[in-house]
């Protein structure tokens, strides 16, 4: 007589439980993750009901929250740094933008402003600008700002030759640039600087940028308050500098 082959299933092993369970976990954990980022994502408990605005000194910051009002209702997960941007329009004053949440409804947009480096003098009208020449910020009359300022020309047009003009610029001392009332860039390529009696300053390019300082500060300290002082100091050659 035939017996029926019995076949006892065995228990998984101890091994293959816990990679079954930790594999159900991580799953459980994905599915979860997913469900929390689209409900965050669509909530309007994290709706945007305030926007701040830091780092502004150029920029009114009125006008950026105007622009910025329409953000206000959306829910914090789905604000972008490129649609804040975008809401921002082109300003040449904004070099970067920042974006974080605040919970559990403010939205703070960090501005991070180009460093005026000169005034432009423009006719009438004075401007920030950018070491490329970008205007950033029209000044008023009684503003105070102290910085270069550098005589609007066909060379201050292209931003290659403002570029030059204020990196040679950048070379000159403090203690000089006191008495500079405007920069120009000559077709050659060499810096001029505007002094007070009427008097030039021929800089040149910003190749020994230390020994002109000390020769043209000797200049000055011996012309100070001099009749008969020279209309033309030339340093561009510093070891032959010239008057005239």
């Amino acid at each position: 007589m035939d017996e029926k082959a019995k076949v006892v299933e065995l228990p998984p092993s101890p091994e293959k439980r816990r990679r079954k369970i930790m594999l159900i976990g991580a799953a459980a954990i994905v599915v979860l993750s997913l469900v929390v980022v689209l409900v965050l994502s669509f909530s309007p408990v994290l709706a945007a009901k305030k926007i701040e605005v830091t780092g502004t000194k150029l920029l009114s910051e009125k006008q950026l929250l105007e622009s910025l009002a329409p953000l206000e209702g959306t829910p914090l997960p789905r604000i972008s740094e490129a649609k804040v941007e975008e809401l921002l329009g082109e300003q040449p004053a904004i070099d970067s933008v920042v974006v974080r949440a605040q919970m559990p409804n403010t939205l703070v947009v960090e501005i991070h402003e180009e460093v005026p480096v000169a005034i432009l003098v423009d006719g009438k009208s004075n401007f920030l600008v950018s070491d490329t020449g970008a205007k950033l910020k029209k000044l008023g009359a009684k503003d105070k700002t102290k910085l270069p300022k550098i005589k609007a020309s066909d060379a201050t047009k292209d931003p290659e030759q403002f570029k030059l003009l204020t990196s040679i610029l950048s070379g000159v001392d403090a203690k000089v640039l006191e008495q500079v009332s405007t920069a120009s860039l000559t077709e050659a390529g060499f810096m001029e600087l505007a002094l007070p009696q009427k008097r030039t300053l021929i800089w040149g390019n910003g190749e020994k940028a230390a020994l002109k300082n000390q020769v043209t500060q000797i200049f000055l300290n011996n012309s100070k308050d001099s009749p008969e002082a020279k209309k033309t100091i030339d340093v561009s050659n510093p070891e032959n500098p010239v008057t005239y």
